[in-house]
C-alpha cells in the first residue's frame, strides 16, 4: 500500500493527513492561480486588437465623411483649394462688364470763361459731365451725345448741333466722381437748326443763357452778357 494513503513515522496518522492536505491545497491554490493568470493574459490580449480595429473603423468613417461634406456642401471652403480652384480663378478672369451709367447718376454743367463779353467777341463755353453714382460706368460723350445751346428770352440763339452736327460716339469708363469735360468757341453768331444759309448775323448785346446736353440730361441755365462797351 502507498505510504501517501498510509503513512508511517513516529507521529500520529493525523499529523500527517493534515500535513499532506496543507501541500494539495497550496498545488491546487497554484494551478488555479495560473489557469487565471493565463485566462486573463488571454483576453488582455484580445481586447487591445479588437478596440484598435474599432478605433481604426471610426477613423476611416469620419475621414470619409469628411471627404463627401466637403465635395459636396463646402466647395468654397475646406475643398475649395483642389475642388473649386479653377471657379475662383475663371471669376476672377473673367469680371462683370461695367454696365452703362443711367441717366440719374449724371450731372451736365455748361459755363463761360467770362461773366460779360464785348459784341463780337468770342465767348469760350465748356460742358461738363460728371458720374456722381457710386460704381463705374461707361457713358457716350461724344459729339452725337452732346450739345451747347444759347437762348436769350427763351427764343433759339445757337448750338453746336446746328451747323456741326456729328454721328461721333465716344464710349468712355467714368470712375465713381469722375467728370469729362469739353470746349467750344462760339462765334457770337446766330444760327439755326439744321444750319439754312450759315451763320447769321452778329448776337446783340443783352443777356444770354447757355444750357449743356448729354444724352437726355440737360444742365441748368448759365448767363452771361453781351456789351457794347469796351
Amino acid at each position: 500500500m502507498s505510504t501517501f494513503m498510509h503513512p508511517n513515522g513516529p507521529e500520529p496518522a493525523s499529523v500527517y493527513w493534515v500535513r499532506r492536505a496543507a501541500i494539495l491545497v497550496v498545488l491546487l491554490t497554484v494551478v488555479v492561480g495560473a489557469w487565471w493568470l493565463l485566462g486573463a493574459l488571454s483576453g488582455s490580449g484580445a481586447d487591445p486588437a479588437a478596440d484598435s480595429t474599432g478605433t481604426g473603423t471610426e477613423v476611416v468613417v469620419d475621414d470619409t465623411a469628411g471627404v463627401d461634406s466637403g465635395g459636396v456642401d463646402s466647395s468654397g471652403t475646406e475643398s475649395g483649394g483642389v475642388d473649386s480652384g479653377g471657379t475662383a480663378t475663371s471669376a476672377v478672369t473673367t469680371p462683370a462688364e461695367p454696365l452703362a451709367c443711367a441717366d440719374s447718376v449724371i450731372a451736365v454743367a455748361a459755363t463761360t470763361d467770362a461773366s460779360t463779353y464785348r459784341v463780337g467777341e468770342k465767348p469760350r463755353l465748356m460742358l461738363s459731365i460728371t458720374n456722381t453714382g457710386e460704381v463705374a460706368c461707361t457713358r457716350d460723350v461724344g459729339p452725337k451725345a452732346n450739345e451747347l445751346e444759347i437762348t436769350s428770352g427763351g427764343y433759339h440763339v445757337w448750338s453746336s448741333d446746328d451747323c456741326n452736327a456729328s454721328d461721333k460716339t465716344k464710349v468712355t469708363l467714368l470712375e465713381s466722381g469722375q467728370t469729362v469735360a469739353s470746349t467750344i468757341t462760339w462765334s457770337g453768331r446766330l444760327t439755326q437748326k439744321g444750319c439754312p444759309g450759315g451763320e447769321g448775323a452778329k448776337a446783340k448785346a443783352g443777356r444770354y443763357d447757355v444750357e449743356g446736353r448729354n444724352g437726355k440730361v440737360r444742365s441748368e441755365q448759365t448767363p452771361f452778357g453781351l456789351s457794347n462797351k469796351n
